[in-house]
Order: C-alpha cells, then structure tokens, then sequence
C-alpha cells in the first residue's frame, strides 16, 4: 500500500510538471539556452501632400556586449568607448556586468562606425539593426510632425498622435547560448523580421507651408511678438494646408536639455490654445446677423464713437466716431458700435444659436492631440454688456482653426468642413488602410448670405483697412483684428493682432490666419502687425497654383502706391486729419491728445490709396 502511494504521488507530480507547468518550463528553459537581440522596424515615412518627404527613417544599430564572452575587458572597453565616444569606465563597469547576459552599450550607432565594430571580429560585441528619424526640412512644420525619442516612439505632433501606424512590429534574432550566456557555436540563429510601419500622406503643401514660415519668419524680425502663428485651409473641403508657430526648432536636433523650451516651441498654437478673436470675429456676427433677418444690407447706423451697455461705456476704435455708415461700411471700418448693435438684435438665444452652428465651444474633431474646445461664457451667466462686446469678438475665446473653420463656412455657402491633416495611411506594401475624404459636420448658413458676405469681405480690401493685403488684378478678401489682453482680470496694455483673408474672393479656394502675440515693436493694429505678411503668401499662392489675373481695368487707380506720405509730426491734430482726408487716407487715433507725435507710415513713403495712417498723439 505504501509502495502503491508512493508510485501515485510520483506520478500526479509528474503529470502536474508535464500537463500543467510545462508549456511554463519550455519557455523558461528557452530563454536560459538562447538570447535574442531585438529588430527594431522601420519607422514609416511622412509625406506632404504632394509627395515630398517630409519625415523618413534610416538604418542604425544599437550595440550590446555578453559580458560572459568578453576575454579581455579593459581592451575591449577602451575600443568601444574610442569608436563610440564614450566614457571609459562608464563602458568598463558594463562590459564587466556579469549579472545580466546582455548589456546595453548604445543605441543608433551610425553605419560607418557599426562597421568598424563588426569588422573587429571580438567575440561578445553584437549589433542589432534600429533605425533614427530624419526630417529633410528641418525646423520646417515642427508643430505638425513633432519628433520622437531616441527609440523611435513618437512624442509630439502627428508622431505621437499617428505613432500606432508609424511604428511597425519589432523583430528578433535568437542565438543558442550555454548556461553562461555565452554562444554555442555551430548552432542555428532564428531571424524574426521586423514590419515597417505605415507611411502618411498630410494635406500640408510644403510649397505654401514654406511661404507661410517665411512670413512668421520676417513678422518675428519686425516686430518681435512673443510668438508668431498662422494657419492655411481650404476653405472648401476642410483640408490644413499650412500650419505654423515660431519660434520653433530643428527637429533633427530637439532641445532636449531645455524642457521648457521644447514644450513650448513645439505646441501647435493653431489648434491647441485660445484666444480672443477680436474684429476678426466680426465677420461670424455679419454673417449670423444677416442670416437671421435681424439686418438687412441697406440698414444705417450712426457712431458717436460709443455705446453705452449696462451703464458702461464701450468704445470704438475710432474715439471721434464713424457717423453715419452702411451695414457694409460697419464691417470696412471695424465699427465696434454696429457690431454691439447687430449682437444686440441678435439676443442670447439667436447668438447662442449661431456659436452652435460654427462650433465654437467645441471640439472640431480635428485628427491631432490637444485641441482646444474654447470658451463660451455660459448663457445664464452672460450679462447685457457681454453680449455686446462678443459681438466684436471680446468676451470669449476660441481656438486659431475655430475661428478659420468657422469664417470658411460663410464663405463656402454655410458649410463647416471638419479640418483635418492626414490624407491617407498606406502600408508597407502600398496599400491604403486608412483614407480621409471632405466631412461636412453642418450647416451655418444659407447660400444667399454666404454670397452677400463674400462681397462685404472683399470690400474691406479693396476700400478699407486691410488695404496691405490688395494685390492688383487679383480678388483678396479679409478682415484685420486687434485684441487687447486681459492681465490679472484687467485689460493690459498688451495686444494680439491679426488677419484673415481668402483668395480668390468671389470663390474661395484658400483663407489665411495670421495671428502675432504681443508685438514689441511700437506697433499693435492688425493691419500693420499681421496684414503685410499674409500679402506675400496668397502671391505665392497665385505663382505655385498658376491663377491668372482679372480685372486689372479696375484696378489701375489702386495698381501702385503712389501717394507719398506727408510729414505730420508736431503737428495740430485737426490740421493732420483734414490733409489726410484730403489724399484719401483712412486714420487710426491712438491717444487723446491735440498734437501729433508719431505716425505710421512714415514721412516720405508712398502708399495704396486708402491706406490707413496711424497717428499717436499726447
């Protein structure tokens, strides 16, 4: 009975190692009689929309010691850390490690030095293919496509948030090994290839996409604003063709040392931050006011130079008033007073409504981390005078791309297009996974106000303040901004200026955003700050594109700056403003006072006819 328990014991405990812990001990047995240096896939390939690489990766190698097969460790560390430039002793301790059976001396050692250590022929040096990112054009898009870590896992921009596509499957190669670790020869090496990862096709344009960075470029210079950020839609199908900040960096070089820097420089401010809009969003309360029927074109307004809301006083830009004036002229001349009017009409529930519809407040959808959503007071917390001033765009925060998604959509018969920045995703072998096709998310409004608005937004270039981004026989629409920032609650003598326009104006193909973030330079009006810069993009725009001119007929009175600035410093305010009027000029106030002290543009320049003059007084 004994002998039986026994042999039943025995055989349970057999049964048990073979039945439910074996498949455990096979691979625990493996990983003691082989070791496996890992393949890292290729990365895949990032393209504009042109076919232009834009990120690619490279081959690399990453290099490992078995310290169980080193003979002479001091050589062997002084060879190593010689060829790879290490440290001697930080190499020493490693390749002396005798705890682990593979110790890691560096990663994505370039091929010319891989093979001065593969030609060594040293028993126990082993390299394992990787590959490093590259970017052709260096600190070109550095906020889209974002970088990676040194292992090829993406950090920002569409690296990170494309990473699961772009990174492929590892693979492996597994030597036998004795006990030690170290190599049985004569025995067989598996190879488990890697897959690369898949490749993206962006609707970036890196044509435009470099024009547009030559422009933050030159404002930066000019004017010396925190930061500089534009972006570029199609304005019919919802696509970024451009986006940028700067300052920005080299992204085959990130400033990894400088955390604070790199966060910074490579956040995508278009999409990820919010703002007030100021008199750029004048343009959604144009198109929400006639769209509604509360305004019609041939209504009239008289400014004082204010209104008063809730017992508060708001100002127009112009302290002196614009008088009487046409719904058209409200929006040409940046009238503050026609826009508290038209909010006004409008009421909480209509001008409720017409956030929704433009998606303000929201989330876009937009296929890239960290959109900002903006911010809309909360309808039952908005008093009178906050309506009033949303309605010249203070009083709430939006993103860049809502407010460009948004201005598309009056200018594209009321449709709002889903932005997006990612044409397709190919695999390996080509084949499309993933492709991105024009989403309408709804409508804002109606076809006839969309034409109307088109119209209207054409006039303010052709007659009025952003007279800079005219370009004769060519049709540009647009509308400056100048908003002024809150500081501890309080309104700050800081400022955000800025430009949307599009082109061509009686058919949108493309609309620009062009926003500088506290300007240093002495200067703060959109149409000084952030118009000039937009110009040379849309004349980029009509070379790369092949756009032929129309009506130059028209435009031969306005063809040339051909009127030359008079010097009006020290002189009586009164007596500057009749010879401005006289030369067709428009002017800008900044002060109170009855003497002029300076003025933009300077004396002896030649300008467009209405242009604006900026005078500073005491």
């Amino acid at each position: 009975m004994l002998i039986i328990s026994i042999f039943l014991i025995v055989f349970f405990k057999l049964a048990y190692i073979q039945i439910i812990q074996g498949k455990w001990l096979q691979i625990k047995a493996s990983e003691q009689w082989s070791r496996d240096l890992p393949i890292n896939a290729k990365r895949g390939d990032i393209f504009d929309a042109n076919g232009v690489v834009l990120a690619q990766s490279y081959t690399t190698y990453d290099v490992y010691v078995r310290p169980s097969m080193i003979k002479d460790a001091p050589s062997v560390s002084l060879f190593l850390s010689t060829t790879l430039n290490l440290d001697f002793d930080d190499t020493l301790r490693k390749v002396q490690n005798t705890n682990y059976s593979e110790v890691l001396i560096k990663l994505q050692v370039e091929e010319t030095q891989a093979k001065l250590l593969k030609d060594s022929n040293i028993s126990g040096i082993k390299l394992s293919e990787n590959n490093a990112r590259y970017y052709p054009f260096g600190d070109l898009a550095t906020q889209v496509l974002g970088f990676t870590t040194i292992d090829n896992v993406g950090q920002a921009g569409i690296e990170v948030a494309y990473d699961k596509y772009l990174k492929g499957v590892n693979g492996m190669i597994i030597d036998q090994s004795d006990v030690r670790g170290v190599q049985i020869d004569n025995t067989l090496s598996h190879y488990l290839p890697s897959i690369d990862g898949c490749s993206l096709t962006l609707t970036i344009d890196v044509n435009i996409q470099q024009s547009l960075e030559r422009s933050l470029v030159k404002l930066m210079q000019d004017h010396e604003p925190k930061s500089a950020t534009g972006i570029i839609m199609n304005t019919k199908t919802g696509e970024i063709v451009a986006v940028s900040s700067k300052p920005s960096f080299n992204l085959n070089s990130p400033p990894r040392d400088n955390v604070e820097e790199l966060l910074s420089s490579v956040r995508n401010i278009a999409i990820t931050d919010n703002y007030e809009p100021g008199s750029t969003f004048k343009v959604l309360t144009m198109a929400a006011a006639l769209d509604s029927g509360v305004a019609k074109l041939t209504d009239t307004f008289y400014d004082p130079g204010y209104r008063i809301v809730d017992n508060e006083r708001i100002k127009c830009w112009k302290s002196i008033g614009h008088g009487h004036q046409t719904l058209t002229d409200g929006l040409c001349n940046s009238c503050n007073s026609v826009f508290v009017d038209l909010a006004l009409r409008l009421g909480y529930d209509r001008m409720y409504e017409y956030f929704n519809k433009f998606g303000l407040g929201d989330k876009l959808g937009v296929d890239f981390l960290a959109e900002a959503s903006g911010i809309i007071m909360n309808r039952n917390n908005a008093k009178i005078v906050d309506l009033a001033r949303m309605g010249f765009g203070q009083a709430i925060a939006i993103s860049p791309l809502q407010l460009i998604t948004a201005v598309n959509s009056v200018l594209n018969g009321g449709n709002l297009m889903k932005p997006y920045l990612v044409k397709e995703v190919r695999d390996v072998n080509g084949k499309i996974i993933s492709q991105t096709e024009p989403e309408l998310i709804q409508k804002t409004v109606s076809a006839d106000t969309s034409e109307k608005m088109k119209v209207m937004f054409e006039e303010v270039v052709k007659k009025f303040a952003a007279i800079e981004a005219f370009i004769p026989g060519y049709r540009v629409s647009g509308k400056t901004g100048t908003t002024q920032k809150y500081t501890d609650g309080r309104i700050s003598d800081k400022y955000i200026s800025s430009f949307i326009g599009s082109f061509p104006a009686n058919d949108p193909d493309y609309t620009i955003l062009i926003l500088a973030d506290e300007p240093a330079s002495g200067h703060f009006f959109g149409s000084i700050v952030a118009t000039p810069y937009a110009k040379p993009i849309f004349e980029d725009i009509i070379s790369l594109k092949n756009y032929q001119p129309v009506g130059l007929e028209e435009d031969k009175a306005n063809m040339e700056k051909n009127i030359l600035m008079p010097n009006l410093v020290g002189m009586r305010l009164a007596e500057a403003l009749t010879i401005l009027r006289n030369l067709s000029l428009q002017i800008k106030l900044v002060g109170e006072g009855f003497f002029v002290q300076s003025q933009t543009p300077s004396p002896n320049t030649y300008v467009y006819k209405n242009a604006v003059v900026i005078l500073t007084t005491e």
